[in-house]
């Protein structure tokens, strides 16, 4: 018998699903919950709606992408932009000096099909 999450897992990963939340976060990102902090051409950083850590901040494509394997290797402006707003977003929560992480999650442990970096600082919350 399939648990709740591999069933969820694999609706996630169906080709509907994957269409659906990649026209949410490129025709309607303004729909995505959480307070907006920054944005360039290609990227957007919101505050995690649930956040797991004292700071965590999703930095998002402004396009459909399902997960880092599909981010296109032929676009160098999609990283360096990322690089840029990702440092602003680093200096304006000041944490240069305390410490950050960049996390990316894939595979089971992408919780939607579609792209996004998580900067967070501290230790996670505990989760019970």
């Amino acid at each position: 018998m399939m648990s709740l999450k591999q069933l969820v897992f694999r609706l996630s990963k169906s080709i509907v699903f994957i269409k659906m939340i990649g026209f949410l976060f490129s025709h309607a990102g303004f729909f995505v919950p959480g307070e907006r902090l920054a944005e360039n051409d290609h990227w957007y950083a919101i505050r995690h709606p649930k956040p797991s850590y004292p700071v965590h901040i999703l930095i998002l494509p402004r396009t459909a992408v399902s997960d880092w394997m599909a981010l296109p290797v032929t676009n160098p402006e999609i990283y360096s932009t990322f690089v840029a707003l990702s440092q602003q977003l680093i200096r304006k929560e000041g944490l240069e000096a305390k410490g950050y992480r960049l996390i990316v999650n894939g595979g089971e442990y992408q919780s939607i099909p579609q792209l996004h970096v998580h900067l967070v600082y501290g230790d996670p919350f505990h989760q019970e």
